[in-house]
């Protein structure tokens, strides 16, 4: 700085210094406002994802639970304890008969086995080739040794064993194509209460899997893992089903860091240097009870944001920013040198600073957010254009309002609203179930974020960032619709059944009152399915259903079991010979003809029905001697509908 005359020297190191702390601060502030959008898509980020696993392990539950229940059903059919008591050709013939019904009901189902109590095959039907084929007694094998058998034949009566999931194995060899497979089993008892061999069910593990899949959607990479770290399924087949083969697992050498606290947890977020991890525990057997007979294994769902589609804060990633950042930069340094030469600098300083403020609002203007700022009376002052596409307001209609007579949909004095209350608190307020008002007066749900704002002059007011939430709610609510209904005929399903039917039979117990249960199956259906095809079995089906719900109260229950199988419950019947009523109009309205696309169709319906009242009464002994008066109707010649009245048990 010699060239530099003494008494300008000070002046150049004091604006030098200046320049350096404003350059510093500025920087501080533009990496402030992209780490905080940063953080904001983060948190966004975790709790989609993690809403998405918790749904997923929810939908895999689910799966074992229903499952569990259909081979508790099958094993207490008539058929199969008549064959444990009495194994004749023809009852062995009816409970082929029987499982043959099962496979061809539920396309998931592989194949179904009756065992005696020494582990030889009895009966064994299995699906291949899309045909139901029962094997030839020379062919039955002794499977006696096999974990499934013994670990089923060990089973106390009511429990369900469920095998991990793998992958086939015939001859010690793993079947390939992979064929990923899941065994359930019960022990069968005669009447005399004596165990006499085992049914298993081999289950598609592809379908739960596909299940997954689906679940999870292709946003991010997804894993299915096993409780030692084993790949199910992952974005790379190769690295599936190693634990088969007796390789190490794939993801703990790939992410040892996310391993480590994902098997250390339930639930959670994993951070790692690779990503991010959000992952749930499934534990397909918590609904079986499992632990009183020793089973106990589990899964982990996780879906992996790797980091490189994070959002960051690193401001040479974001190029507008760049630009604006060095354009920021050098205004500063100028700004701070014009206000060392003169007032008039300094108030061209000033006038910079407005400048900056509103380029600072612009960069509001570009978020992905809907941002709303009010001031300490609940006033709007600012709106950001993505909070007027949202909300349909224009920023000249909505400043100055007031923000709850507006947009805010609020119960009570704006005094007591939760976004206001950050001012008094100083805390930030997060929420997933706030409601906006749009312009037309619809309503919409958001995820908002709502900060206090205070300034040097004292100025206290809120500063809230949003996003429209309806999607997301809409995806939720199709995953909860997909759990309670059918997905052909949107009648419900037999969960829904079951809570019905608890509450019917407490309400007649009550009241003393009548309940009917009919099991409904219709006659000459696989020859429309032969005929027409499928497709017009589906439409078929869906006619139906329709029918059947304009044969029956409002407070009747009309329930699709898969297949052509539909159950309906009556839940108040003033005498038994209304449900006969109900059953005759049933079967006039289901013989009329249906119209298809192919052409015209006929089927008819075999009913049965059970009647019942009072105290004593159980769901499942009631489906028991519906269904049984159901297949007396097809055996006295179809289109029929055979009535029984409950058996209280003595």
């Amino acid at each position: 700085m010699s060239g530099i005359p003494w008494q300008e020297q000070g002046y150049v190191k004091s604006a030098l210094t200046a320049g350096l702390l404003c350059a510093l601060a500025f920087t501080v502030i533009v990496y402030g406002a992209l780490r905080y959008q940063a953080g904001l898509q983060t948190a966004v980020i975790k709790s989609d994802e993690s809403a998405k696993v918790k749904l997923t392990s929810g939908l895999l539950t689910q799966i074992f639970d229903y499952t569990a229940n259909d081979l508790r059903a099958i094993s207490k059919l008539p058929t199969a304890e008549s064959f444990s008591s009495d194994r004749t050709e023809r009852e062995k013939d009816r409970l082929k008969q029987a499982f043959r019904v099962q496979l061809e009901q539920k396309p998931d189902y592989s194949q179904i086995r009756f065992f005696d109590k020494k582990g030889t095959e009895l009966v064994r039907l299995d699906r291949a080739f899309g045909r139901i084929l029962v094997t030839p007694e020379r062919y039955l094998q002794f499977k006696g040794t096999r974990y499934y058998f013994t670990n089923t034949r060990d089973m106390p009566e009511g429990d369900v064993y469920v095998s991990p999931l793998d992958l086939n194995i015939e001859n010690e060899k793993v079947d390939v194509p992979y064929l990923p497979m899941v065994r359930f089993g019960v022990p069968v008892f005669d009447k005399n209460g004596q165990k006499q061999g085992a049914v298993i069910l081999n289950v598609k593990g592809q379908s739960l899997l596909d299940t997954f899949r689906l679940s999870m959607t292709d946003a991010y990479p997804a894993f299915l893992l096993n409780s030692d770290g084993y790949v199910l399924s992952g974005p790379d087949s190769i690295e599936e089903w190693g634990f088969m083969f007796g390789l190490p697992s794939a993801f703990k050498r790939e992410y040892p860091e996310a391993w480590s606290q994902i098997e250390q947890s339930d639930s959670g977020v994993a951070e790692t240097s690779a990503g991010l991890f959000m992952y749930e525990t499934v534990k397909p057997l918590k609904r079986l009870d499992s632990s009183k007979s020793g089973q106990n294994y589990e899964w982990k769902a996780v879906s992996f944001v790797p980091g490189s589609s994070l959002p960051t804060s690193t401001i040479y990633t974001h190029p507008s920013v760049v630009s604006f950042y060095i354009f920021g930069l050098l205004m500063t340094l100028i700004s701070v040198f014009y206000f060392q030469f003169s007032r008039q600098k300094r108030r061209q300083l000033r006038r910079e600073n407005q400048q900056q403020s509103k380029r600072f609002w612009k960069i509001s203007s570009v978020l992905g957010d809907g941002l709303i700022v009010m001031d300490k009376d609940g006033a709007v002052t600012y709106i950001n254009p993505e909070a007027e596409r949202i909300l349909g307001w224009p920023s000249d209609e909505i400043v100055a309002k007031q923000g709850h007579e507006v947009f805010h949909v609020h119960e009570g004095e704006a005094s007591s609203c939760s976004i206001l209350d950050v001012m008094d608190t100083r805390q930030l307020y997060r929420s997933k179930d706030e409601e906006f008002r749009r312009k037309d007066d619809t309503t919409l749900p958001v995820i908002l974020n709502a900060a206090p704002l205070s300034s040097d002059t004292g100025d206290e007011g809120v500063v809230i960032s949003f996003q429209d939430f309806s999607e997301t709610k809409r995806y939720q609510d199709k995953i909860h619709s997909l759990a309670y209904e059918d997905t052909l005929t949107g009648l419900p399903n037999r969960r829904v059944l079951e809570d019905r039917l608890q509450q019917a039979i407490a309400f007649s117990g009550r009241h003393d009152n009548h309940l009917g249960l009919m099991f409904l199956d219709l006659d000459h259906f696989k020859e429309v399915n032969d005929t027409y095809g499928h497709d017009a079995g589906d439409v078929l089906l869906k006619e139906i259903a329709s029918r059947l719900t304009s044969c029956v109260r409002k407070t009747d229950t009309v329930i699709r079991m898969g297949g052509d199988e539909f159950i309906i419950l009556l839940a108040e019947v003033s005498e038994p010979d209304n449900a006969s009523s109900v059953a005759g109009k049933i079967i006039q309205a289901v013989g009329q003809p249906v119209t298809l696309p192919e052409g015209e169709a006929r089927v008819g319906v075999s009913i049965g029905v059970v009647v019942a009242t009072g105290d004593g009464v159980t769901g499942e002994s009631l489906m028991q001697e519906a269904d049984a008066a159901m297949y007396e109707a097809k055996r006295a010649g179809k289109n029929r509908c055979v009535i029984q009245t409950h058996r209280t048990p003595s």
